[in-house]
């Protein structure tokens, strides 16, 4: 065959600089293959530890108070992974205890305040912080008002994995700290101090006498995490009536799942009277729910809630305990995904559950469920990942 040879020497000088053009990207490609690891690419940062903990106090106030509040701590989330924060970095008390270490303390996500650990106490086998409370925007507030102050002086080295610190912490309360732990859980009726006069004691007398109301327990949750992300809220905004339908359609359900418990009936219906219609039983004999709480958290952010309805009901003569989870659908609707029920003879096994609040306890932007577990020996804290079909245990203080 002949080649034309006005085209042929072209395509030859074409085909030996492809050659060297291939061989100059094998040469880059060896030189690279030889290079040290850490000179060809960057390690992925190392995640630092992310405290979660639950400041509670006794009282009428909404917001955790500045001198009798405690934080008890949880979890700890270190690479991935949960620790008992009671347990972890312990010399003897544990890092999340330690002086200085700062909390964000949050509702539905968002930060109320900060919460400084002034000393650790330990009751009970159990690891509490004292300290300090601060509202939100509250330090900024005194700033405006006060000169500026020196800087705090460099705490000494410590090689135990860093939480999030502040200012030097305030000085333990320890002619309050027995008290303020004992108060945990108990609602003491304190005597006054004051004498009151005859004329009081006339006007009393006369007066009807009030029903003494115990002060109310609250919890929230606290984060704290040096390098962590901004937290983010799980408030669900509702439509107009929104919240009232979705609590009738939860009790709904939290009696259904109770109705299933129940011994066979004996008789079927029951006659009305004034009436021939019979009706069933089981709805003449409906479960009354006793001390319901409802809990709505949009933990991905997209206004599509989960909610967990927790109640107590009498069936067949024993008290029982329930906590029911759902998601809302778009119609509305709900999705169970989580039913538990229990009573005073199977706490050991199951344990009566009360949602806290949703926390992003891993630093993802999602919010997991933080619940209290009341079992046979006392309570202890649970963390649930809510997961599309069930809710998924991810931490259990009991275990560690």
């Amino acid at each position: 065959m002949k080649h034309d040879s006005s085209t042929y020497p072209l395509a030859h000088l074409y085909r030996k600089k492809e050659f060297f053009v291939c061989s100059a990207l094998l040469v880059v490609l060896a030189a690279a293959s030889v290079e040290p690891p850490m000179a060809g690419a960057q390690r992925k940062k190392e995640s630092g530890p992310r405290a979660v903990a639950v400041v509670s106090w006794n009282g009428d106030d909404p917001t955790p108070t500045p001198g009798t509040s405690v934080l008890t701590p949880v979890a700890i989330r270190v690479e991935g992974r949960y620790y008992d924060a009671e347990l972890y970095q312990a010399q003897p008390e544990p890092l999340a205890v330690d002086p200085g270490v700062v909390y964000d303390v949050l509702k539905s996500g968002d930060v109320i305040g900060t919460f400084t650990v002034g000393a650790p106490r330990e009751r009970d086998g159990m690891w509490y912080g004292t300290g300090a409370f601060e509202k939100k925007g509250a330090k900024e507030q005194a700033a405006k008002r006060a000169p500026p102050k020196p800087a705090a002086p460099a705490q000494p080295e410590d090689e135990r994995p860093k939480l999030r610190r502040g200012a030097p912490p305030p000085p333990a309360p320890k002619e309050q700290t027995d008290e303020v732990l004992n108060n945990i859980d108990r609602d003491p009726e304190r005597p006054t101090l004051r004498r009151h006069t005859a004329e009081e004691r006339k006007a009393q007398a006369s007066a009807p006498v009030k029903e003494f109301v115990p002060p109310q327990m609250h919890m929230v949750v606290a984060v704290s995490d040096a390098g962590g992300p901004e937290p983010r809220p799980f408030t669900f905004h509702a439509k107009a009536g929104e919240v009232d339908m979705l609590r009738a359609s939860m009790e709904k359900l939290a009696r259904a799942e109770l109705g299933k418990t129940r011994k066979p009936e004996v008789s079927t219906s029951k006659t009305v009277p004034g009436s021939r219609r019979p009706i069933p039983a089981s709805a003449a004999n409906a479960i009354a729910l006793q001390n319901g709480s409802l809990g709505i958290f949009d933990v991905n952010s997209n206004n599509a809630p989960i909610l967990v309805y927790s109640a107590a009901a009498v069936v067949d003569g024993a008290k029982k305990y329930i906590t029911v989870a759902a998601w809302e659908e778009i119609d509305q609707s709900l999705r169970k995904v989580f039913a538990q029920i229990t009573d005073d003879n199977h706490l050991d096994v199951y344990p009566r559950l009360e949602v806290i609040d949703a926390v992003d306890a891993g630093g993802s932007g999602r919010g997991e469920l933080l619940f209290r577990a009341y079992g046979d020996q006392g309570s202890r804290f649970v963390l649930y990942h809510p997961g599309p079909d069930s809710l998924n245990l991810l931490f259990d203080s009991a275990r560690g």
